[in-house]
């Protein structure tokens, strides 16, 4: 990679974790059991299969990967976007959760550069330093692979300011130029509810 790429890359980086770490809210405002309301536009390319009583898998062509999550959850086309900086905006947002305030939001952001495996150390420190000024205590990543994808993952922290208290535990996917987000936030009431629908989807993710 090379300086002015790596450059790039730091300079959107912090806009993309700001993605990583929003709230839920509007994303799944319309968690409300009502099927119209959480299906997607018929333009559009996301689709949820329904699955055996164990939950449902989650395809989207334009992530590349595959994962079963929790019966009872529903997943959510997010429309609005942010209106961030070059290489900040993501090119792809879906909730999936169980209520306003507790899923699952996956954002996908195209690179300018490949990161591979074996850079993935590199970027590391770059990342502990701006998930530990959201958290507002020392974070540190760590390096694992998730489905075949080199990941970096982060524990749990809470949202400083969050009316809900609400605390998130994020997974940053790397495959090749796209960087994939995933933050599981949830309020202290559905913590136990939402780690382990979170733990089922990470154990089940696999690339397509």
């Amino acid at each position: 990679m090379n300086g002015v790429t790596a450059m790039r890359l730091r300079r959107s980086r912090k806009t993309r974790m700001l993605v990583a770490v929003a709230a839920l809210g509007g994303a799944l405002a319309g968690c409300s059991g009502d099927s119209d309301s959480s299906s997607p536009p018929p333009d559009e390319v996301t689709t949820t299969v329904a699955a055996p009583a164990t939950g449902s898998v989650f395809t989207d062509t334009r992530f590349a990967f595959n994962f079963r999550y929790p019966k009872g959850w529903e997943q959510v086309e997010v429309e609005s976007e942010p209106d961030l900086t070059a290489g900040g905006r993501p090119t792809a947002r879906v909730a999936v959760g169980f209520d306003n305030d507790n899923g699952v939001l996956l954002s996908r952001f195209e690179l300018s550069d490949v990161v591979t495996a074996e850079e993935l150390p590199d970027q590391v420190s770059e990342l502990d330093g701006i998930f530990s000024q959201f958290a507002g205590r020392p974070m540190s990543g760590t390096v694992t692979e998730v489905g075949g994808i080199p990941a970096v993952s982060y524990e749990e922290f809470a949202l400083p300011g969050d009316p809900n208290q609400r605390s998130s535990r994020v997974v940053v996917l790397f495959d090749g130029d796209v960087e994939y987000q995933l933050n599981c936030q949830s309020t202290p009431e559905g913590l136990d509810q939402l780690n382990e629908g979170c733990d089922q989807m990470l154990a089940t993710l696999r690339k397509k």
